[in-house]
């Protein structure tokens, strides 16, 4: 009987905190290279993208893992410091890093459960952000993968999003996901200027990524397990969306 893969879960964060007591779970400092936190594994060593932090957010992390950790034929997963996959409703537990492996040897990949929104995907992002840059995107997943053009459509015109950039999947898979994403947004990036962009859009890569990670799964018709996500300062984010709608409303009708 062949032996359970292991599975390496990264708790991203951009500060020192107090990590959780479970077993599999590996604290990274994103966006090392302009930070003093002491968390002891960095994204500023080795092949890294640490300094574009601002515009890229986790995905520094993400990258640094793909290029320098030594995954072999394990499974490999990222959470939040403030963001984790629980075992049920009630929020009480995190998802241990064994259960993963347990899942992954009947799923393909796991997500966050979706945010549903009143909105499409589509609509909402531009309602936030300049829509433009995903009409860009777009172009450019049709140059590189055409056959994922239906899958990116059909979540602009959804309501449901996994958000993030949470996930666990094969090392393997991670591979393929990774080498997929970054030749698009390296290629976006070549082409979108975010110099002009207040602090919150210049996370563009970052939100993007959200949307393509689902793009990704969905036009590889991939078998997903989902958790609930628990994010514990949930009404500060509430409140920032409020404010950002006012401020929205607000230029609209300068």
């Amino acid at each position: 009987m062949q032996d359970r893969r292991s599975t390496h879960m990264y708790i991203v964060s951009h500060k020192d905190f107090t990590p959780p007591d479970a077993d599999g779970y590996t604290p990274i400092l994103a966006g090392a290279a302009n930070n003093t936190a002491s968390i002891a594994v960095r994204d500023d060593t080795g092949d890294n993208i640490s300094a574009l932090n601002p515009e890229f957010c986790e995905l520094t992390a993400q990258y640094w893992v793909w290029k320098n950790a030594d995954l072999g034929n394990d499974n490999v997963g990222f959470v939040h410091y403030r963001r984790y996959f629980y075992t049920d409703h009630r929020k009480t537990q995190i998802v241990p890093a064994s259960v993963f492996s347990q899942d992954l040897e009947r799923h393909d990949v796991i997500l966050p459960e979706p945010w549903v929104l009143t909105k499409t995907i589509g609509t909402q992002f531009a309602q936030f952000h300049n829509i433009d840059d995903l009409k860009t995107v777009r172009a450019i997943v049709n140059r590189r993968t055409p056959e994922f053009v239906p899958a990116f459509d059909a979540l602009m015109d959804r309501h449901d999003l996994s958000c993030y950039n949470m996930f666990v999947m094969s090392a393997a898979r991670f591979d393929a996901y990774m080498t997929w994403l970054f030749g698009i947004l390296d290629e976006a990036r070549a082409t979108l200027d975010v110099s002009g962009y207040d602090a919150y859009n210049r996370r563009l890569f970052g939100f993007l990524s959200e949307r393509l990670l689902n793009v990704w799964v969905d036009a590889q018709q991939l078998d997903v397990k989902r958790y609930p996500v628990y994010m514990p300062d949930e009404s500060a984010w509430k409140a920032n969306l409020r404010s950002r709608v006012k401020s929205i409303m607000y230029l609209h009708h300068l």
